[in-house]
């Protein structure tokens, strides 16, 4: 009889680690699943964020569209705001990326006790493996948004820098015209440099190449202007209005295509890993 009690005892106590092992792994388990969730609604809540970041993509091309007149203030600030949304991008990608490798971590940790549990843990170990995956696209789209954006700056400035230049160089204000043309150097110069940033057609690296052509030949003919050089001036206009009919070959809209359509496969990737983290 004692036997028999100790046995029954013996099950007893088994029984109750039992189910004290699967309460303990179900609650674990659980606060694990909830902590990875609020951290997934949290970066699913920056999609429209990042979505709308990544609209800026082709909006800098807006400007050299349309009636060919160009509003350079306007154009700069589209430029630095484009810049300065895709960093905050960068940030906020890199953050979110960190909250969900804790979860990710936190969610293997010590899956010995939540066996109990293990098939909602799996679960979302998947669904944050998908928003991770769209965070590292994001983060490639957004550092390729900051390149393009300072490109665009650079550029912006430049065709800002050949507006004044234009204007003073009628005004017969030759020494704030070489001032400017300076100016406009080191802009197309920062613009060329940056113009086989990924996601770039060729053609703009063309058209910055055109464009320090310009800016060189422009200053030809202004000393040539000053030194009262007329046959020599006159054929450095002629130069010059050979490489701004040459800017004029480049099709705008078929460079946008292009971007866009560098773009598009990651972009689409970031929302199709977004709502499988969701699902």
């Amino acid at each position: 009889m004692l036997r028999k009690r100790i046995e029954i005892a013996a099950i007893a106590i088994l029984t109750l680690g039992i189910i004290g092992y699967g309460a303990l792994g179900f609650a674990l388990a659980g606060d694990r699943i909830t902590g990875a969730e609020r951290t997934l609604n949290t970066v699913v809540s920056h999609q429209n964020t990042l979505n709308s970041t990544f609209s800026d993509i082709n909006i800098q091309l807006t400007t050299l569209n349309g009636s060919g007149s160009f509003d350079a203030k306007q154009a700069l600030i589209l430029a630095d705001r484009s810049v300065a949304n895709s960093q905050l991008a960068v940030q906020m990608i890199n953050e979110d990326d960190a909250s969900l490798g804790a979860s990710e971590r936190r969610l293997s940790d010590q899956r010995w006790l939540m066996l109990v549990g293990g098939s909602g843990l799996d679960r979302e170990s998947a669904r944050v493996a998908h928003a991770r995956r769209a965070l590292a696209v994001a983060r490639v789209v957004a550092a390729y948004e900051v390149l393009h954006g300072r490109f665009w700056r650079a550029l912006y400035a430049g065709l800002a820098d050949l507006r004044d230049l234009n204007a003073q160089a009628l005004a017969g204000d030759m020494t704030n015209a070489h001032s400017t043309l300076g100016n406009m150097k080191t802009d197309i110069e920062t613009a060329a440099a940056l113009s086989t940033s990924p996601g770039f057609p060729v053609d703009l690296h063309d058209m910055t190449t055109v464009l320090t052509k310009f800016v060189a030949d422009y200053g030809k003919q202004l000393d040539a202007e000053a030194a009262g050089d007329d046959a020599a001036a006159a054929a450095q206009r002629a130069t010059v209005s050979a490489d701004v009919a040459s800017l004029g070959e480049y099709d705008v809209d078929r460079i946008g295509a292009e971007i866009a359509a560098f773009f598009k496969p990651m972009i689409d990737t970031f929302n199709s890993e977004i709502a499988a983290a969701t699902a």
